[in-house]
């Protein structure tokens, strides 16, 4: 259905056509690192975690970074 795929923050989960990887056997589906690597981007090629993720950049405050909003002061938005 998809949802899963909206619902993940990191684009982890990417849904494709594609069926190589389906098995009758539950041992079959135990995949090991090798097993998961691509080549190239992936769905999304402009997608970069650690841009949207929100981790440190060196030299960078929280808010400067590229399409990071700029933290709330909770204070200011009391009455």
């Amino acid at each position: 259905c998809g949802l899963c795929e909206e619902a993940c923050p990191t684009t982890a989960i990417q849904l494709t056509p594609d069926f190589e990887m389906g098995e009758y056997k539950r041992q079959d589906l135990v995949y090991e690192k090798e097993d998961l690597l691509i080549s190239g981007p992936g769905k999304y090629p402009e997608y970069n975690f650690y841009r949207m993720a929100g981790m440190a950049i060196d030299g960078k405050d929280k808010g400067e970074a590229e399409n990071e909003a700029k933290p709330i002061d909770v204070k200011s938005l009391l009455p």
